[in-house]
């Protein structure tokens, strides 16, 4: 009897010892792999979630790429031309036509911006008749399409006394407006 113990004993020993076996070399690592699966699929499920968001605002910029390109372009057509500032100044010329003015445009040169790289042409224009009128004409410019510096306004009215030079066929009670102002081109200087 003591050897049937014995054996069951030993049975029992090397049933614990091959169950505290299989823990460790089974179930342990086994743990520890669902253990870093499970963090490593936390992971690809914040980067799936992450490419997502990035999928979604690419299709949303693609989307409203024509809204973009609408503003670009009426940005870029608010520049005058420096190689041919023509609709400018037909601008300029039908907005005085317009209001019944007397114009005369003068000194289409480029300058340079001082704290940018952004060219400028600069004007002086004279116009010639009633103050309204003028007036009117201002904010015409004011409002155009195009980005306009104003550098210096003088303003004078014609009178029996002083007759100004550029006025000889101008009515006494007019108005002389001479104006310099730069426009801003479309085109980038090189750097200095």
């Amino acid at each position: 009897m003591s050897t049937a113990k014995q054996k069951i004993k030993i049975d029992i020993a090397v049933f614990i010892a091959f169950l505290i076996l299989v823990i460790f070399l089974g179930i342990i690592p086994l743990s520890s792999q669902l253990s870093f699966d499970s963090k490593n699929l936390a992971t690809k499920k914040s980067a799936l979630s992450f490419l997502e968001s990035q999928i979604k605002a690419l299709s949303d910029f693609q989307n409203s790429s024509l809204e973009y390109q609408q503003k670009i372009n009426k940005l870029d057509s608010s520049f005058v031309s420096q190689e041919a500032p023509i609709e400018f100044i037909e601008f300029l010329e039908q907005e005085a036509l317009n209001q019944g003015l007397k114009i005369s445009l003068s000194s289409a040169e480029r300058v340079s911006e001082q704290k940018g790289s952004r060219l400028t042409m600069g004007f002086m224009a004279t116009l010639t008749g009633g103050f309204p009128n003028i007036l009117a004409f201002l904010k015409k410019v004011e409002g155009s399409p195009w980005l306009i510096k104003v550098e210096q306004v003088d303003v004078s009215r014609i009178s029996a006394n002083n007759k100004l030079y550029g006025a000889e066929d101008a009515q006494i009670g007019q108005v002389i407006l001479n104006l310099s102002f730069k426009t801003f081109s479309n085109y980038l200087s090189p750097a200095q």
